[in-house]
């Protein structure tokens, strides 16, 4: 898993499991390949943050990229987020968009 993700749509959910890190090396791949779904009728996006410890700007900017720029406001949640990598999303207001899951 060289970009640390794998994105896979069932239906008209799409699931993003992520690896330890989405940063200025991965992210930028990881907006290409949801592009990919752009009006595709994706009405939730499920990011996998299970393995995920550490998460840069440019990785904020891939979910606000998810919410905005897929059509139809798809619902966001993020599964298993480490306390760490919730406070991140906290700091920048974002929580108000993200439902956090715990599986």
């Amino acid at each position: 898993m060289d970009n640390q993700f794998q994105v896979k749509l069932d239906g008209d959910t799409l699931t993003i499991v992520l690896g330890e890190q989405l940063t200025t090396t991965n992210a930028p791949a990881l907006m290409d390949e949801l592009n990919n779904y752009k009006d595709k009728g994706v009405a939730k996006v499920v990011f996998d943050a299970s393995q995920l410890t550490y998460i840069a700007s440019s990785g904020i900017r891939t979910i606000i990229f998810a919410k905005q720029k897929l059509g139809g406001n798809p619902e966001i949640d993020f599964v298993n987020c480490s306390a760490d990598v919730r406070s991140v999303f906290e700091m920048t207001g974002l929580q108000n968009y993200i439902n956090f899951v715990s599986k």
